[in-house]
């Protein structure tokens, strides 16, 4: 009876340190914090449409961008290309761009946007790809196209010069 004993004591402790780390753990996910980005037309760190910048094994330059308007909805589009730096054959995630606005709201690109010659597929060794890539967005006086490496080792993020209008 005694080992019994013990061994329900200690199942109970088990069981209590175990849901007293639960606890903590939800108390620690939902303590207020928020993460928030700030965007500034003047940030030092800002690359200009036209140049590169490695991420990843990846080549990256912004060519181009504007403003494209279609049925009561404005979209950022941005002509880039990827050149593969790697020495195997590798995907564009597209996952990983975005385009952020002055007031630091995030638009993800569209999938169903027209130019399909980014998605999709993959680049051979040395290989380049170039197409452009729309994101849905509010208007703003400012934006910034990023790429983020999914793996932590690299980002870029350009400033989005925008040209004329076109109509979609």
């Amino acid at each position: 009876m005694d080992k019994k004993y013990w061994l329900l004591l200690g199942l109970t402790l088990i069981l209590g340190f175990f849901s007293g780390m639960f606890i903590q753990s939800q108390r620690g996910a939902d303590n207020g914090e928020q993460f928030y980005q700030t965007v500034s037309a003047d940030s030092e760190h800002l690359l200009e449409m036209g140049e590169t910048s490695r991420v990843n094994r990846f080549d990256i330059t912004v060519h181009e961008a504007y403003i494209m308007n279609e049925e009561d909805s404005q979209y950022v589009v941005v002509d880039v290309s990827f050149f593969n730096t790697a020495d195997e054959a590798r995907e564009i995630p597209l996952f990983n761009t975005l385009v952020v606005d002055e007031k630091g709201n995030a638009s993800e690109h569209e999938s169903m946007h027209d130019d399909q010659r980014l998605v999709g597929g993959q680049i051979r060794p040395e290989g380049l790809r170039r197409g452009t890539i729309a994101f849905k967005v509010e208007p703003s006086s400012h934006y910034e196209f990023s790429y983020m490496d999914h793996t932590g080792k690299g980002m870029a993020t350009w400033n989005l010069e925008l040209n004329e209008e076109k109509e979609g």
